[in-house]
């Protein structure tokens, strides 16, 4: 969503600075055409919970946990709109810096809860449009000129222990911004721990994110070309998996 008065950066240009050309392009698709960062972790963590989610189409009921995520950054979201007046407690860890999106936001410099699609050529299209490929949602955007942005993703999980994929999933922001905007030079990614009151940032430029598009790439074609699906049970990867559980668990490979 963004301020209807705002007037960011073009999305597209007819020439990008990014040499797409050396990226490779299946002939077709897999079983699932489409992925996000998340995604992608539960398919390279356990291809068959993939399998079961996207291709058998099983519902995946989110835990207290998630569900607790979601309602926050829905109260994030609110009060950068200017939707509510009080920043919420769960927020109050990031006062200052929730008073400041919210500032931006009416002055037309941010956009929150950016749902963006992008093809196999890396070209802006729709959340669920026929050719989507890739999928980035963020939690905001600060254009603070033309040639620099922030990006921001809230989190409600613990920090210790989830660095690296954290910052895998700040790369992969970084990326998609470069992306949709081609005049921009430089991202700051910012990973905001909501519960710690902590901050976790990195700043790219343009050249630098790039080198690591190509290894996304690859990763991402891995998933979205795949037609084997193989479990991969263990005690680490089944932890959270729902299909393990139940009185008829989908999973037969679970470990509980």
């Amino acid at each position: 969503m963004t301020n209807p008065s705002s007037t960011p950066p073009k999305l597209t240009s007819d020439k990008r600075p990014d040499i797409i050309e050396a990226f490779t392009k299946p002939d077709e698709l897999g079983l699932v055409p489409a992925w996000s960062y998340s995604g992608l972790k539960v398919f390279e963590t356990c291809p068959y919970r993939t399998y079961i989610s996207k291709v058998k189409k099983v519902y995946e009921e989110a835990g207290p946990a998630a569900e607790r995520g979601s309602r926050i950054h829905q109260l994030a979201e609110d009060y950068v709109q200017t939707k509510i007046g009080d920043l919420p407690d769960e927020l109050k860890k990031f006062t200052s810096q929730f008073q400041e999106l919210r500032d931006l936001f009416v002055e037309g410099k941010v956009e929150v809860e950016g749902e963006w699609g992008f093809t196999l050529d890396w070209n802006a299209t729709g959340w669920m449009a026929p050719d989507t490929w890739a999928r980035v949602k963020l939690d905001a955007i600060v254009h603070e000129t033309e040639t620099s942005a922030r990006v921001i993703d809230h989190k409600t999980g613990k920090k210790f222990g989830n660095e690296i994929a954290h910052g895998q999933q700040a790369l992969t922001y970084a990326i998609g911004t470069f992306f949709r905007y081609p005049l921009l030079e430089h991202v700051q990614t910012e990973l905001w721990y909501l519960d710690q009151g902590e901050t976790t940032t990195q700043a790219y430029t343009r050249d630098e994110a790039m080198v690591f598009a190509p290894g996304l790439h690859q990763r991402a074609l891995k998933m979205t070309t795949a037609t084997d699906f193989p479990p991969n049970p263990g005690k680490d990867n089944c932890r959270w998996c729902p299909f393990k559980e139940g009185e008829y668990p989908i999973c037969e490979w679970g470990i509980k």
